[in-house]
């Protein structure tokens, strides 16, 4: 994460997904969370992604558990979403 971002404050949207990222939710149940339209949301978890506020997890049925993604290969609503580490602690010290 950039030093630069980690001083931009947070937006409101930011501030919902991060709310609700506490655990591991499906695209649907964090829409549902945030009461975002799903484009705004895309929106959102797409810049949060890139700035590694918010990680994707794809379900792995050999592991029995949700794996980090590397590369977005499908649409977001198929993903799961967790904050990281780096997302709690600007949100938490915002």
């Amino acid at each position: 994460m950039s030093k630069q971002r980690s001083r931009i404050p947070l937006s409101r949207e930011e501030e919902a997904v991060l709310d609700a990222l506490h655990f591991v939710l499906s695209f649907e149940e964090l829409q549902k969370e945030t009461c975002l339209e799903k484009a705004q949301l895309q929106a959102c978890l797409r810049q949060m992604i890139e700035s590694r506020d918010v990680q994707a997890l794809a379900w792995s049925e050999e592991k029995k558990e949700y794996l980090p993604v590397e590369q977005i290969l499908a649409s977001l609503e198929s993903y799961h979403f967790l904050a990281t580490k780096e997302g709690l602690f600007r949100h938490h010290s915002a």
